[in-house]
């Protein structure tokens, strides 16, 4: 595992997050790509919460992409996972399984069909994604989660 790099200079805080009705939002280390770097969020929504998207056009869209485009159909939307450290991109079949294990880990503490689970990931491409590091930290993640941000690093107001 890589070791964690030094804060940026440049790095800003997050503004304080105001809570948003019908949403909650909470993230930890799961230890992706770096230790000791908060690189898991969720966001959980009401039952019934309608979803729209925006997506790439690009032709090689990762397995994130696939799996939350197809979720799209429903129109709604219970979850939203994202990680930071792996892009899940140009991972072939390990990538589509990667995103079946995250969203089913979410389902599990959401209480949702794991269609009902949209994901996102940022970071390396072309490296498999470890999900099981997503699925052990997903207990602990949905734990943190809070109107206002949980544990999500803030400025004070």
């Amino acid at each position: 595992m890589a070791k964690a790099l030094p804060r940026s200079p440049l790095a800003q805080p997050l503004p304080r997050l105001e809570p948003v009705a019908g949403v909650r939002l909470g993230a930890v280390a799961a230890q992706i790509r770096y230790t000791d770097r908060t690189d898991l969020m969720m966001m959980e929504f009401v039952p019934g919460t309608t979803a729209a998207g925006v997506f790439t056009r690009s032709k090689c869209p990762g397995a994130p992409i696939d799996w939350s485009r197809a979720a799209l159909a429903q129109g709604t939307a219970r979850a939203l996972v994202v990680n930071s450290g792996n892009a899940n991109v140009f991972t072939g079949r390990a990538g589509v399984l990667a995103t079946q294990i995250s969203a089913a880990a979410a389902a599990r503490v959401v209480h949702c069909a794991a269609t009902d689970v949209f994901l996102a990931s940022t970071g390396v491409i072309g490296e498999p994604l470890n999900a099981e590091r997503i699925s052990d930290a997903m207990p602990a993640l949905h734990e943190t989660l809070t109107p206002n941000g949980g544990r999500m690093p803030q400025t004070p107001s």
